[in-house]
């Protein structure tokens, strides 16, 4: 038995546990009246001060079709709220765009909005190796190691290994990045963020590594040394920068208004810190051909992912 915890432990441990599970069953919950904003999140707490404001606002504009109330549901991972999803616990979730595939494809969710983040409307996954390597196409990275960011990203993960089944290459996870690469395979490993896959191919830890082309511009660009010693073998086609999914049986008027009301968002001043907020959002478009053909290139390399590796 653990004894004599510190309180101020318990509180730490206790708090993200609040944020996921303190949202109320199907049938507990007053749907007709309650707009749920979902998010997979491994971070909770940070997470549901990114949303609030921004529910907050689109909920004080829905009482002329009955919303009175906005709450946040967290899950820890896709599957989770893709359950979320069938059960109509959630009505509204924001995700990258593997996991918005995902969830259009296993959770009954539609695509909404596009969403457009930093700036831009899309991005790109970059393969980079060190300037002094041999590695010249994907097909020398065979025997090589790589290094992706996190199993749930999607420019850092699942768009480059996506691209790297598909160059004909296996892929075999590494117990440590310290360990010899299998020569039949190309092994990786997980670095937990875009900096650290940056650091460890310019410091020879691993032969290359995915991350996104903001964080080319962000980590590699503007540090001299860095630069020098780094380039990009491959470009990934562009990847929509975020998307807006609402469950499929959310009532048409809630639908109708919640879409009125983040269309029109960016124009709005009241909203500009909310937008900000919500991993920094400038606007909500609606989907257009070329968003629909971008998911469309997007769902085989995931399929392959989600088949091959997880």
């Amino acid at each position: 038995m653990i004894t004599n915890i510190p309180q101020h432990w318990l509180q730490r441990l206790l708090f993200p546990l609040v944020l996921v599970f303190a949202v109320p069953s199907a049938a507990s919950r007053e749907t007709d009246s309650v707009l749920v904003l979902g998010r997979v999140s491994d971070d909770p707490a940070a997470h549901y001060e990114r949303l609030k404001p921004l529910l907050d606002y689109v909920v004080e504009r829905m009482g002329d079709v009955g919303i009175r109330e906005g709450r946040i549901l967290m899950a820890r991972d896709g599957q989770a709220m893709n359950s979320y999803l069938r059960q109509g616990r959630v009505d509204w979730v924001t995700e990258t765009a593997s996991g918005a595939i995902n969830m259009m494809e296993r959770g009954r969710a539609d695509l909404f909005l596009h969403t457009w983040r930093g700036g831009r409307a899309e991005y790109r996954a970059l393969i980079i190796a060190r300037v002094d390597s041999t590695i010249e196409d994907l097909g020398d990275l065979r025997g090589r190691s790589i290094g992706f960011q996190h199993p749930r990203s999607t420019s850092g993960y699942r768009v480059p290994a996506g691209l790297l089944l598909d160059a004909g290459l296996d892929l075999a996870i590494l117990l440590t990045p310290m360990d010899r690469p299998d020569p039949d395979f190309l092994n990786y490993a997980f670095t937990g963020h875009a900096l650290n896959s940056v650091t460890w191919v310019q410091k020879g830890v691993v032969d290359a590594a995915a991350i996104s082309d903001q964080d080319w511009e962000e980590y590699v660009v503007p540090t001299e040394d860095t630069a020098r010693d780094l380039r990009i073998v491959a470009t990934s086609p562009p990847i929509p920068r975020g998307l807006e999914l609402v469950q499929r049986n959310l009532s048409p008027a809630v639908r109708a208004r919640l879409k009125e009301i983040l269309l029109n968002a960016d124009r709005d001043p009241a909203a500009r810190d909310a937008l900000s907020n919500y991993f920094r959002t400038q606007r909500f478009a609606p989907p257009s051909e070329a968003l629909l053909e971008q998911i469309e290139t997007l769902r085989q390399p995931f399929r392959r992912v989600r088949a091959q590796l997880e």
